[in-house]
């Protein structure tokens, strides 16, 4: 594990999606280290972030916001959604009027995926924006999260069902927590300007796999069915409007060569521990789904 950064180099630390999964977790823990941190809030007065960090009103969908978010700081965590490229867009123009030294920004695996779809191309434009920014980057590059599976919630609640919208095929899915960690560890320590790395657990499971492992924590055998393509894209297009982009994600989702299929070291590499078993995952959140 690289050695820790002085803090001195850290004058303050901007993470936006704070009250997002990922976000919240990495927030807490950079305050855990006494690193003075920035969170970025559509709604400060809702966020309920430890005491003592700075919660500001914006979003990375509102450029005007962001002006002040970012005086001030060196570092920054990114975490978007939805326009994703026209985000990054934003938050690269900021950065750059402020002169940002580093960003850690969350992309996906899917920019390394051989099948040409919306959420890759998504996320290498915004890789390219980031970049742009004239900050050293580190991308950080998940597949599938544990957390995916409480889409789950209701089939199972309901009727003891899965119905899975992503196909079958094995992967290497990755606990949120990991990923914050990782988040963390490129922000705090050396010698992780410059690079991607490729964030997945170490359990190659399916999604059958994942809905027994469900079961077996629930104490309830789950049955379980892969919807077909046709009906995962009519769902995906009602969602964003976008039929064409819905039957290339949905094709690419469903693809055996996705890039999380093979587990990488990267988890283990930035934190020094383990990834976070499924069956972890599944107990701390068993709750959702009784």
């Amino acid at each position: 594990m690289a050695r820790a950064a002085g803090l001195e180099g850290l004058t303050m630390i901007l993470v936006t999606g704070a009250t997002g999964k990922v976000g919240r977790e990495a927030v807490g823990r950079l305050t855990e280290t006494g690193r003075k941190v920035r969170a970025l809030s559509r709604t400060p007065e809702e966020a309920g972030l430890p005491e003592g960090v700075d919660v500001v009103a914006g979003s990375p969908a509102d450029p005007d916001s962001l002006a002040a978010a970012f005086t001030g700081v060196t570092t920054a965590l990114i975490v978007l959604s939805g326009d994703v490229a026209g985000q990054a867009r934003n938050i690269a123009v900021a950065a750059t009027a402020a002169q940002v030294e580093h960003i850690v920004f969350l992309s996906s695996a899917s920019v390394l995926h051989p099948l040409a779809h919306g959420i890759a191309d998504e996320h290498r434009a915004a890789e390219r924006e980031i970049t742009a920014s004239g900050a050293a980057t580190t991308f950080l590059r998940p597949g599938p999260f544990h957390a995916n599976t409480s889409w789950w919630v209701k089939s199972v609640r309901d009727s003891g069902s899965v119905r899975c919208w992503i196909g079958n095929n094995p992967g290497a899915p990755i606990d949120e927590y990991d990923l914050a960690s990782a988040a963390v560890a490129a922000l705090t320590q050396d010698g992780h300007r410059g690079k991607a790395y490729v964030l997945t657990g170490d359990e190659i499971l399916t999604s059958e796999e994942q809905a027994r492992i469900l079961g077996q924590t629930l104490g309830r055998r789950l049955s379980f069915s892969v919807a077909p393509q046709e009906e995962v894209v009519e769902v995906f297009a009602g969602i964003t409007g976008d039929r064409a982009a819905a039957v290339t994600n949905v094709a690419a989702l469903h693809s055996p060569e996705v890039p999380w299929a093979t587990p990488t070291t990267a988890v283990r590499d930035l934190t020094g521990r383990d990834p976070r078993p499924y069956r972890d995952w599944a107990a701390a959140n068993a709750a959702l789904f009784r």
